[in-house]
């Protein structure tokens, strides 16, 4: 009996707090409900809730996802539009069945909430942002629901999103093939003004894998094709903000084939004795021919060390993306020793494919504090130089043709007081460039370093990329006969192998 006393009490003061309250404006009362109705909205015939982006050219139209023709309760539809601050930006919009409304609300008489409702207008100067979309379903005053939608308003803002661009390490023909294991980048592309910095989501099927601001690189992703064979579905979804919870974004997919028959698109190969280092920039600064070794984990010293604690820049050019390097953006290789450390003595051979950029330097090699091998670009000019505090001996070579990627060797000779070294470039429609060797008395020290980029703190211009760097090899001493079996022709670049002979 006290049980049933208790209830009774209970739902007496529930009853009493809606006495209490029922003097209160309806219009600001608003009591939770189950979704009765269900509220959309169209952005020039796209759904609010596939795409939430607003231009200064779209129209917004309200409607009832399911008939509300044969309900009484319903006499209009409010709709407004509310700023981050919770601000009622521009008009209240009343769709009325009976033609009442308040003072501040824009009556539009119709005869259906159910047929094609007239557009909300956006004023002209509205500010470019983040809003809440609020449509409430009245009787008379009383809402009898609230639905939100949040999109963004980014009024003449340019801003378009073409797709998913791919792009490999190393030279090849189809971008849509990708071997088992190889790290690609992928792209995606978008056009904007400088008033927005867009957020892009990836996503690996349903996976996030990655997300960020355009601005700190997150337009571009490193994505490693798993090591068994098949299609891979991988998705951008891009936003005009970081702030986006609740939006949708443009979202396109791409599908990957990883595939175990692909052509071998490097220059040289890893089972050539003489090569030192061998680095084909797949995503990372490691030494290419350490990583087919199980030394790879205790050696970790062999990779490129970047000059500065800011990440490797990776750059896509003509579907192949590579390191970019250049003024303040320099990497070192391993130091080497002069007095025979590897085997052969102190011959040596670059063999080396980049894609230039600017004017500036390339790479140097340093043999004491004051000696170096310069290779640098000037115009149609590969500028090959050594260098001593008493003396600077060069030689320019024309880059001829239109490969968008450039292969270049440079042989060079470490001896007690004399440095030799020659350039050779492959790929001119005549054959080979031979060039002379050029000579420079100096001392140098037990150990030489090479380094992509330039370190010249006297250069004034910094901050800049002079190249993109598709692969670099070191070789010792290499015999002239296994060499050439294994500089191969790739891709675009018409190279023909270089001739070691004549550069030693």
């Amino acid at each position: 009996m006290g049980m049933h006393v208790k209830k009774s009490l209970k739902l007496l003061a529930f009853l009493a707090f809606l006495v209490i309250f029922s003097g209160c404006d309806s219009m600001n009362l608003f009591l939770p409900s189950p979704s009765t109705y269900k509220l959309n909205a169209r952005v020039s015939g796209t759904v609010i809730d596939d795409c939430s982006f607003v231009t200064i050219n779209d129209k917004i139209q309200p409607f009832f996802e399911e008939s509300v023709i044969d309900d009484p309760d319903i006499t209009a539809l409010l709709v407004f539009f509310r700023n981050t601050r919770g601000e009622v930006e521009g008009w209240k919009i009343l769709y009325s069945l009976d033609g009442i409304s308040e003072s501040d609300e824009i009556l539009i008489p119709v005869t259906s909430l159910d047929d094609s409702l007239p557009s909300v207008p956006i004023p002209s100067n509205f500010p470019v942002g983040r809003y809440t979309m609020v449509s409430q379903v009245m009787r008379g005053k009383e809402i009898l629901q609230r639905t939100e939608k949040a999109f963004y308003y980014m009024g003449g803002t340019g801003f378009s999103y073409d797709g998913i661009n791919v792009h490999l390490p190393g030279i090849t023909e189809n971008s849509q093939i990708i071997p088992r294991g190889m790290t690609v980048m992928l792209e995606a592309k978008i056009e904007f003004n400088s008033q927005i910095d867009p957020y892009i989501i990836w996503y690996n099927g349903r996976k996030k894998i990655s997300e960020g601001r355009y601005s700190e690189g997150a337009g571009y992703l490193l994505w490693t094709a798993p090591e068994q064979s098949g299609f891979y579905s991988v998705t951008a979804e891009v936003f005009p903000s970081n702030n986006y919870s609740g939006l949708s974004g443009y979202q396109k997919e791409i599908s990957l084939l990883v595939s175990t028959k692909t052509t071998d698109v490097h220059l040289v190969s890893s089972n050539v004795p003489q090569l030192v280092y061998w680095y084909t920039f797949e995503g990372n600064l490691n030494d290419s021919k350490l990583l087919i070794s199980p030394l790879a984990a205790a050696n970790p010293d062999r990779s490129l060390k970047p000059s500065s604690n800011s990440k490797p820049q990776w750059l896509s050019v003509n579907g192949v993306y590579g390191l970019a390097a250049g003024y303040d953006q320099s990497y070192s290789l391993p130091a080497l020793a002069n007095d025979n450390d590897v085997s052969g003595g102190n011959s040596w051979q670059t063999l080396f494919r980049f894609k230039p950029i600017n004017d500036g330097g390339l790479f140097f090699i340093q043999f004491s504090p004051d000696v170096f091998l310069d290779v640098s670009l000037e115009g149609q000019y590969l500028i090959l130089s050594l260098i001593s505090p008493l003396r600077t001996v060069s030689q320019a070579v024309s880059l001829q043709g239109n490969t968008p990627f450039i292969t270049a060797g440079i042989s060079f000779n470490v001896l007690a007081n004399l440095i030799t070294a020659r350039i050779n470039i492959t790929g001119d429609e005549n054959g080979e460039l031979k060039t002379d060797i050029l000579r420079l008395d100096a001392s140098v020290s037990d150990n030489f370093q090479i380094v992509l980029g330039n370190q010249d703190e006297n250069i004034s211009s910094h901050g800049f990329s002079t190249a993109v760097w598709d692969e670099f090899a070191l070789y010792n001493a290499p015999p002239i006969e296994t060499i050439l079996s294994d500089v191969k022709k790739a891709g675009e670049s018409s190279a023909s192998p270089v001739d070691f002979a004549s550069l030693n």
